[in-house]
């Protein structure tokens, strides 16, 4: 089978070598003065871009906070330009990143780590402290921004304590999301995530998705509140739904057939 190679484009100036440097030494991006998506595309003829009109609907919005536009039609084409070859029956992952200085799309092969979690993840719980911000839009809440140092550290802590991932928790010890990924579970014959307006956590497009097919509901949830459920699931682009096999060391129940369901709803465009 060929496999997707690494590649790299810059918008206004299009594709250049993989190991070109596209980025100046002071871009603002370099200092977390940015924004970015992560896509997953399905390799083909043509290749299938999941969601990539609700991805770029939330570049906008990102791109507002920071007071800037975004040539979506331009955007489009690069993407269009640097997908065409991903072979058939292949995945890869395509970020597009801006910043005041560079706006840059990047293809890459989907890692080996995504497919692992997509069996399920081992999960524990980070105090992050905050938890609603209605007055302060300025923060930057409901951009996708670079300035990804904690949600990185976090994954780095769940790693040395031998696990997957992380759930951060607020002053009060509700759940909020995951570093890169929203929640998801099942009690009482419904599905439950997290509520997202006025508090510190980044609208999730496969959310948004599965929301719309199998009408999630939004509640308040603590740690205890996922031991109890039927099961529990980590909704992002590239690992679509995760299964949470345990958490903090308490195993949780895994549903197949239910994460069969989320993952159809999850992975497809």
């Amino acid at each position: 089978m060929d496999e997707v190679r690494n590649r790299t484009a810059v918008l206004g100036t299009g594709e250049v070598p993989w190991d070109s440097p596209v980025v100046p030494a002071d871009d603002p991006g370099l200092r977390g003065d940015g924004f970015f998506e992560t896509l997953l595309v399905h390799g083909g003829i043509p290749p299938r871009v999941v969601r990539l009109e609700q991805h770029l609907d939330r570049f906008e919005r990102s791109a507002a906070a920071f007071d800037l536009a975004v040539d979506r039609s331009a955007w489009e084409n690069l993407v269009t330009s640097i997908t065409d070859d991903v072979p058939t029956g292949t995945e890869a992952a395509l970020r597009l990143t801006a910043s005041a200085g560079t706006c840059t799309a990047t293809l890459r092969p989907l890692p080996e780590s995504v497919r692992r979690g997509r069996d399920g993840v081992h999960v524990i719980t980070l105090a992050r402290g905050t938890s609603t911000t209605p007055d302060a839009p300025w923060l930057l809440n409901a951009a996708k921004t670079s300035s990804y140092a904690v949600n990185s550290a976090a994954l780095r802590e769940a790693r040395r304590r031998g696990t997957d991932d992380a759930l951060f928790l607020d002053a009060a010890g509700e759940v909020l999301e995951a570093p890169t990924a929203n929640l998801l579970w099942r009690a009482g014959g419904r599905w439950w995530t997290p509520p997202q307006a006025d508090r510190d956590v980044l609208p999730g497009t496969t959310l948004a998705a599965v929301t719309a097919a199998l009408g999630v509901r939004e509640t308040p949830c603590r740690p205890d509140d996922l031991l109890a459920a039927d099961g529990a699931w980590l909704l992002s682009s590239l690992r679509g739904a995760a299964p949470v096999r345990s958490l903090d060391g308490t195993p949780l129940p895994v549903d197949g057939s239910l994460t069969t369901v989320l993952r159809r709803t999850a992975l497809e465009p």
